[in-house]
């Protein structure tokens, strides 16, 4: 204690220590984080996350006026076609904005090439009794020169392959 000074009671000390440490916890939350992007300069240890390239499954797609039937596999795909005998073509699927496209050509010979695009969604084909839904959209560049658009479904296991045996 000091003679003639103020005198300092155990409350006005607990306040003191209580506004310098709010002062210090404020003056601590306006420092940016290291990983901040404030920080231009600090190594970045990660890498931007990429998002997976989804699997295309075999597919049957199918529609009508005209008829069409087409399977579809990672790097080969056939013409189903009761009167004309099966066309075999090799390419293969590439996965761009949502869609898988198809390019191919005639496994013999030479010939104009297959194209398709298949899109993950509902499609509903009419031209059934009980109009069924499935889920994939297919439009396909047939090599007669004319594009069809219809319903894609998964094969299902034990269905014919889409390679010739």
């Amino acid at each position: 204690m000091f003679i003639g000074g103020p005198t300092i009671t155990g409350s006005r000390v607990l306040c003191l220590m209580l506004l310098v440490v709010c002062s210090a916890v404020a003056a601590v939350g306006q420092i940016d984080p290291p990983f901040s992007s404030n920080w231009p300069n600090f190594p970045s240890t990660s890498k931007p996350l990429e998002k997976p390239t989804p699997q295309v499954p075999d597919l049957v797609c199918f529609g009508s006026n005209p008829n069409w039937s087409f399977q579809f596999g990672q790097q080969a795909a056939r013409t189903l076609d009761v009167s004309g005998g099966d066309k075999y073509w090799t390419g293969k699927f590439t996965y761009v904005d949502g869609k898988w496209s198809w390019h191919g050509t005639p496994s013999t010979g030479t010939g104009v090439e297959l194209t398709a695009t298949i899109t993950k969604g509902k499609c509903v084909d009419k031209t059934q009794a009980d109009f069924k839904d499935f889920p994939y959209q297919g439009q396909i560049s047939r090599p007669e020169g004319d594009i069809v658009s219809g319903c894609c479904r998964k094969l299902k296991r034990g269905e014919a392959s889409v390679a010739p045996k």
